[in-house]
């Protein structure tokens, strides 16, 4: 049995402990890497039991094993599904499950992280549903009293709809979230950054005066600007004094790295090309492509000034925090050369007019 996950795989289980949803790590032999905790409160078991057991051998007699078999033949697809788990006693838990390879090159490529989501509760409420249809259907002596009824249903499918497209909704969430705790896992500043840049990007774009609902999309992919992170090495990530030009290089592929790990799926357009542009300048001076103006995406440019702007704001293992009035002139500089004119002259109204303000930071100014 594996009592530590392997150093490489330390902060994605650190993320997946924090997961309020079942998780799982296995390898191409369905060998159990990692059970998180809220999987051991759903099974009813000591997640520390399972870990090193081949997945299948767990309930070798239920149908379950047959999924893992076939997702294992599968290993590079993402899957997403529902199912049941046994549980003590005989009893069945009903789960969604959704599959994706931890990233596209050795060794995360041939690790499958697999959330599981207790449903059993919609379930419930689905048969309850059902059953309170089946007795007014048998009440029903009329066709005015059929027809009241059938407009009744189709409204609770529609919420129903509603309430699935909010589930995939959170269920992405979680997974932008997981994925950047786990990139920043080892900075101090975990989870608050990303906050921040996710605040400062929306605000931004709001101020250019997109939509919210664009902006709120540019906010939460921002989020994601630099989960590339977690493939650079701890020695050069945490390095105190100023980097050599090897070790920059190395740096500067997180940009490369973060465009890579995202899916491919509609959902995360703007997080790729937010991780691979978030370094370009303006002025065509920035990595990794040396893209300037308008060929750098609108989203890329947003999030180049929030993470210099948060970067300057927030102390560093090589620098303290720089003030207010300092940030805002460096900002100010920076118009024309790191930075868009435009998102500039829409940065300094927002800092004026107090909208860019993070709450702690703005205790902090």
């Amino acid at each position: 049995m594996q009592a530590h996950p392997p150093g490489h795989l330390a902060n994605i289980v650190e993320a997946l402990d924090a997961l309020q949803c079942g998780a799982v790590l296995l390898d191409r032999n369905a060998v159990l890497i990692h059970v998180n905790r809220r999987m051991g409160e759903m099974l009813r078991v000591d997640p520390k039991d399972l870990i090193g057991r081949d997945a299948r051998t767990v309930w070798p007699k239920h149908r379950i094993a047959r999924t893992i078999t076939e997702g294992l033949r599968r290993f590079e697809e993402d899957r997403e599904g529902e199912a049941t788990l046994p549980l003590p006693g005989g009893k069945e838990l009903p789960v969604t499950v959704a599959g994706r390879l931890l990233g596209p090159a050795p060794p995360f490529s041939d690790i499958r992280v697999v959330t599981i989501m207790d449903i059993s509760q919609r379930v419930l409420a689905d048969e309850l549903l059902r059953d309170q249809h089946r007795e007014v259907s048998k009440l029903s002596d009329t066709m005015v009293e059929m027809a009241i009824e059938l407009k009744h249903h189709s409204e609770r499918l529609e919420q129903r709809v509603r309430e699935r497209t909010r589930e995939l909704h959170d269920a992405n969430m979680d997974a932008i979230y997981m994925l950047a705790v786990a990139s920043e896992a080892r900075d101090a500043d975990t989870g608050a950054h990303v906050r921040r840049i996710q605040h400062y990007s929306a605000q931004l774009a709001r101020g250019l005066g997109l939509p919210d609902r664009e902006a709120e999309k540019i906010g939460y992919s921002a989020i994601l600007h630099d989960v590339g992170k977690i493939a650079v090495p701890d020695d050069i990530l945490k390095k105190a004094g100023p980097l050599t030009d090897e070790e920059r290089a190395e740096m500067n592929k997180h940009t490369l790295a973060g465009e890579q790990i995202l899916s491919d799926k509609s959902f995360f357009d703007d997080a790729r090309k937010i991780a691979r542009g978030h370094h370009e300048n303006y002025d065509g001076t920035g990595y990794p492509d040396g893209r300037f103006k308008d060929a750098i995406p609108l989203a890329a440019r947003i999030v180049r000034l929030a993470d210099v702007y948060d970067a300057l704001r927030s102390p560093r293992i090589y620098k303290p925090a720089w003030t207010h009035d300092d940030t805002v002139r460096a900002i100010r500089d920076g118009a024309g050369t790191l930075f868009d004119p435009t998102l500039v002259r829409v940065f300094l109204r927002l800092i004026t007019e107090g909208q860019l303000a993070w709450p702690q930071q703005q205790a902090d100014s």
